[in-house]
């Protein structure tokens, strides 16, 4: 194993340019993680005051770590986005390390300072003022009862500890309303379609990648406190996350900028991650920390294949595109790959987590078949109109462009494999 880790650091520092020094001790790192995930099992738990690792921890940070590192050897921008970047790791790190309640919500709230000067300094357009207004906004607005929680729970602000005691707080919204906006669910979810859109890349994919699994996260750390409390909000939240879930797909098919699209697809995936954590099964568990890996990789490669294609045209409307099949036939073979992935075809484990999520709610209550029937309908009908669109047809106003960076391919083949890898390791998380 360490010789193979040791191969594979060697080989990914004679592709790198030179000049990325950052992005090569941190994939390397990251390459060594995976040959960690992939050889250990995860039954442990590691504690201290402050901070603890279970295996809920762990494979968040891998994916934080993972996710960083490809966007510091996808950036072209890396002098100035390294300022905000690297903030953003170190407190998503502590984040998913805390142990105790307020230290978690002060990491929790503080890693949106990093993300709004990144949005506000890099984006290119004027609204990216309005963007970082929402961001603040809506996610700062929403988690002040959380805080008020926290503050009224008691001196022992410890998870393991409430998680033995069981809290009893009468208002449950109170505890979830934070982490219910940062998924985002929908009807709190404007802030994010406008976020991605202003941001630059990096925004774009550390938000993909990580920032919208920190709601996940956090349901699936207080959810034992309040256990008892959740059946009385499961049906409302579920409900508005099935429907929503479904009405953004339908939003995704009328899209012409393809940023907003892939933002779009981001709240229905969410949307069907949030139902499956209510539904209070250990299967919709697992397929939830599942699908969050599997989204979080496959919407930070989509985000990077639409700066691509802006980097080379200058546009990101999809009327704009045609028959790019004939002029990039290797960035065509992305575009399939990322696009069947975002529609969870098999073999991947998006489709496992699907099948898993799926499988939770249909026991939970047999109605949600239809609604299940027309989201899965609606999310493969705008990932193939998405591709139809962009590569094939005529391409006679398309013109030749310059020829993609060779980094770009290593990201994306990176994003790739593990979401192919995992599926053999699947007793990482049943």
């Amino acid at each position: 194993m360490v010789k193979f880790s040791l191969s594979t650091s060697f080989i990914l520092m004679n592709i790198i340019n030179k000049k990325c020094k950052l992005s090569l001790q941190l994939i390397t790192i990251s390459v060594i993680c995976m040959i960690m995930l992939m050889n250990l099992s995860l039954n442990f738990t590691l504690l201290s005051n402050m901070f603890m690792m279970d295996s809920l921890s762990f494979i968040m940070i891998m994916l934080t770590m993972i996710s960083t590192s490809l966007i510091f050897l996808s950036s072209s921008n890396l002098k100035n986005i390294s300022y905000t970047m690297i903030p953003i790791f170190i407190i998503l790190l502590m984040t998913f390390s805390s142990k105790n309640m307020l230290l978690f919500y002060i990491m929790f709230e503080m890693v949106l300072i990093p993300t709004m000067i990144l949005i506000t300094m890099n984006g290119k357009q004027p609204e990216r003022l309005q963007a970082s207004i929402y961001l603040i906004m809506y996610t700062v607005m929403a988690s002040l009862p959380l805080l008020m929680m926290i503050i009224s729970s008691n001196s022992n602000n410890s998870f393991t500890f409430n998680k033995i005691k069981l809290l009893k707080f009468s208002l449950i919204i109170f505890i979830m309303l934070a982490f219910l906006v940062k998924m985002p669910m929908y009807l709190t979810h404007l802030w994010l379609p406008k976020a991605h859109v202003e941001a630059p890349l990096e925004g774009s994919m550390i938000l993909a990648a990580v920032l919208l699994k920190l709601g996940g996260y956090g349901i699936i750390r207080f959810s034992p406190m309040c256990i008892t409390l959740m059946n009385k909000i499961n049906y409302w939240i579920i409900s508005i996350s099935l429907i929503g879930a479904t009405t953004t797909s339908l939003n995704c098919i009328r899209q012409k900028d393809l940023k907003s699209l892939i933002a779009y697809s981001s709240v229905a995936h969410m949307g069907f991650v949030l139902t499956s954590l209510f539904t209070m099964n250990y299967m919709g568990l697992t397929g939830a920390i599942i699908m969050m890996i599997a989204h979080g990789l496959v919407s930070s490669a989509l985000f990077l294949l639409v700066n691509d294609l802006y980097y080379k045209y200058h546009t990101r409307n999809i009327l704009m595109f045609k028959g790019l099949m004939s002029l990039m036939p290797n960035i065509t073979f992305w575009w399939f790959m990322f696009t069947a992935l975002n529609m969870s075809a098999p073999p991947s484990i998006s489709t496992m987590s699907e099948i898993m999520m799926m499988s939770s709610l249909i026991s939970w209550n047999n109605n949600s078949l239809i609604l299940i029937f027309l989201m899965s309908i609606m999310a493969a009908s705008f990932s193939l109109m998405m591709f139809v669109n962009i590569i094939h047809n005529k391409n006679s106003s398309m013109l030749i462009s310059i020829n993609t960076e060779q980094k770009i391919f290593l990201s994306l083949f990176i994003h790739f494999i593990p979401t192919l890898l995992i599926i053999m390791k699947l007793e990482l998380f049943i």
